[in-house]
């Protein structure tokens, strides 16, 4: 939906790409002027990606009139709704770093020749001009470098000054137009600098554009490299898809395939949409989306993912989801808004960056008067010293503190099929002690198989089965897919259903041939009239009419690596618990088997958040590990919801953080990223704030009398490496981290 659309409809969500945001105060300044805009509400503003996003009422927005407010902040607003859109945006961010990339090379350039100017006294071959002259050529020169090259800070500045803030912009125009202005003045009035020789600083102007500039270059570079995870999952979207209307193939676009479209995949093809196989056998590598190692046969019938690969044949699919509804945009949408959201501990960093620049411009002004006023120093010195503490405290280091680090936590835990629902998931995760897991499908496979079938009465095994086939065809649960797939082996002719039913942690219900049928486990069993627990408790009964028919006795096993993982977490001191619908006696199995002591089981589902509850209770911080379907409730209980499963069955909804994949070593992974993502923000908002701490007085030359201070130029330089040295390699590590 673009934006002219959504002016014709009542609500719709905008988001932009923003070019030109260098700090913090960049990105609320932008934040607060949206947020008074008519018709604009709930605004957001993300440096680490640099984009904005925000909602339209539809009453009084105009996007063009939205995009041009922030185009007179200083910064380039781009639209990226269609597939023209995002051409034409991207072609307009290589034009843009084009020409960032010329004006560097021109600020580098011209920077040289005024710098070997100012040093002609000691270079032979420039004897022939005198200093005036040098000083003079050095004027126009220095203006190109500071309002073409630099015209990024400048128009910064002037709308800092429009919006009535103050930020990185400010710092640096302030301290080079100080520069700037105060040389053009010597040349003018050469007394006024109370100084035998009169010295100009246009180079130090022009310098002190020239390394905030390549900072600004290797930050953009290095900022680039965190997107590798969205980058990698937007490339497993086919662009195209071959479909089938009016009885031809054409191509179209991926973008307006519909629901119900017949959609052509040749071998070697990524499967463009979510969709049901109609015809055609094929191996299907689906571990890009769901991290399953081997590929998987499936045929007419089964369902499919967009993104994944068809490996071996021609299949025909109809479509079940439009592109933007699949469940890889779905995952593209969670690790976006994860890397987009800010987890509380960044907002120490947001609090201090609002007043530091205004704190810093103070600092700047008493430093100035203290040397000229009551140290009795020179103005240029004095001056110098100001400008030196504007320039090495802008507080881009603090600014990208946290973002980076999330969105490279992010995109490490994206890569292994891990994701968030929200960035305060990843602060959630490391206050976690108590950790409770279902059981069937989470510690246990999940993949059923049919022992043994008791009849009841006069019905045989095979009427049995064929019945409970039928009606558990409707069903995704992975007791009834077993019963499913184990009645297809042997025929794939059903009964028609009608009437179909799910109760939540009881069962189903389906007629068939004007008889009603009741499907469930222990405790529909329980729920009967007369029943007793003589049967085996993993059993699944058949109810016809209120009267017991049938039981399918089903066997489930532990997975391999569940006892190991479980011994891992307890290592870690973390105190774990089970939860279960099975009978005591299954559920006291399976957590002898795996060394668990406290469990619960016969809980249905919207019980199980009271166990939560009552584990809240007893002082712990829970994290729930669930299907994610039925679990739903205790995930949204839990102070940390992590759903477990492959794919299409997950709760986006309700679950914190969910493992793609559904191996429980994921678990250990989620920790680790987790607990090594919140390590580096902090130290990275350490380093940040020990870097301005340590930077401002030395700036200032309150050590001077040791010989411990720097010029604008050096201030300009440490200023511009901080950031890359402080923040964004350290950062980087988190890309690199060995998750085993």
């Amino acid at each position: 939906m673009n934006g002219k659309e959504l002016l014709k409809n009542e609500i719709g969500t905008i988001e932009l790409d923003i070019e030109g945001m260098d700090c913090p105060s960049c990105a609320m300044k932008i934040e607060r002027r949206l947020n008074k805009l008519e018709g604009v509400e709930h605004a957001k503003v993300d440096l680490a990606n640099e984009t904005a996003s925000f909602v339209l009422t539809g009453s009084g927005a105009d996007l063009n009139l939205i995009k041009n407010e922030i185009d007179r902040l200083g910064y380039k607003a781009i639209e990226q709704d269609t597939d023209e859109d995002e051409l034409r945006s991207e072609q307009e961010k290589l034009q843009a770093r084009s020409l960032f990339r010329k004006k560097i090379i021109t600020s580098i350039t011209l920077s040289v020749i005024i710098v070997i100017l100012g040093m002609k006294e000691h270079i032979s071959s420039l004897s022939f001009i005198s200093q005036d002259a040098a000083n003079w050529f050095s004027l126009p020169i220095s203006a190109v470098v500071i309002f073409w090259c630099g015209s990024k800070f400048m128009k910064g500045f002037i709308a800092d000054i429009r919006a009535l803030s103050a930020g990185m912009d400010s710092l640096i125009a302030i301290g080079t137009l100080s520069a700037f202005f105060y040389s053009i003045a010597i040349l003018l009035f050469p007394s006024i600098s109370g100084e035998h020789h009169q010295t100009v600083y246009f180079e130090s102007a022009a310098m002190i554009i020239t390394f905030i500039l390549l900072g600004n270059y290797l930050e953009f570079n290095l900022k680039n490299k965190t997107h590798y995870a969205i980058r990698s999952l937007t490339e497993l979207q086919a662009k195209n898809a071959v479909v089938i209307r009016n009885n031809e193939e054409i191509e179209i676009p991926v973008k307006k395939v519909k629901v119900g479209d017949i959609v052509l995949v040749k071998p070697g093809e990524r499967i463009p949409v979510d969709g049901k196989i109609i015809e055609g056998l094929s191996s299907i590598d689906e571990a890009a989306m769901t991290g399953e190692s081997l590929p998987l046969e499936k045929s007419s019938g089964e369902n499919v993912l967009g993104g994944t690969l068809n490996m071996n044949s021609y299949l025909k699919i109809r479509t079940e989801k439009t592109v933007n509804d699949s469940m890889l945009s779905k995952i593209i949408g969670m690790v976006k808004d994860a890397q987009k959201a800010k987890p509380k501990i960044q907002r120490i960093a947001d609090k201090v960056s609002s007043v530091f620049v205004p704190v810093v411009i103070l600092i700047a002004i008493v430093t100035f008067i203290v040397w000229y006023s009551m140290l009795n120093e020179t103005l240029s010195f004095s001056l110098l010293k100001a400008v030196a503490v504007l320039i090495i405290a802008c507080p881009c280091a603090l600014g990208l503190a946290t973002p980076i680090a999330v969105v490279l936590g992010v995109g490490k835990a994206a890569e292994n099929k891990i994701l968030f629902n929200n960035a305060e998931a990843i602060e959630n995760v490391n206050k976690v002690d108590t950790i409770l897991f279902d059981k069937t499908g989470t510690l246990t496979n999940a993949k059923f198989e049919i022992k043994k079938i008791i009849p009841h009465n006069e019905t045989s095994p095979d009427e049995i089965l064929k019945i409970s086939a039928s009606i558990e065809n409707f069903s995704e649960h992975p007791i009834a897919k077993a019963i499913v797939s184990d009645y297809k082996k042997l025929s794939g002719d059903m009964y028609p259903v009608t009437d179909f039913k799910i109760t939540s942690g009881i069962g189903v219900t389906g007629r068939i041939n004007g008889k009603t049928y009741k499907i469930g486990g222990a405790n529909l069993n329980m729920q009967a009239p007369g029943s007793s627990f003589a049967s085996s408790s993993r059993n699944i009964f058949l109810y016809e009419d209120e009267k017991l028919t049938g039981e399918i006795e089903l066997a489930d096993k532990v997975k391999l690596n569940a006892k190991d993982i479980l011994n891992k977490l307890k290592e870690e001191k973390f105190n774990i618990a089970m939860i279960t619908g099975d009978s005591n006696d299954t559920a006291a199995e399976i957590a002898e088997e795996l060394g668990i002591t406290d469990f619960k089981a016969q809980v249905l589902p919207d019980k199980k958040q009271e166990y939560v509850k009552e584990l809240q209770n007893r002082g712990s911080n829970v994290a729930m590990v669930g299907d994610g379907i039925n679990d739903a409730p205790a995930l949204s209980a839990a102070n940390l919801g992590i759903a477990i499963g492959t794919g299409q069955d997950i709760a986006i909804q309700s679950a914190d953080v969910i493992l793609v994949k559904g191996d429980l070593e994921n678990i250990l992974a989620l920790f680790k990223i987790s607990k090594k993502t919140i390590t580096v923000i902090k130290q990275n908002i350490f380093w940040a704030f020990f870097y301005n701490a340590a930077a401002i007085p030395v700036a200032a030359g309150v050590f001077a009398g040791i010989g411990l201070t720097v010029s604008p130029v050096m201030a300009s330089m440490i200023m511009a490496l901080s950031d890359v040295v402080t923040v964004l390699l350290n950062s980087m590590r988190l890309k690199y981290m060995k998750i085993k």
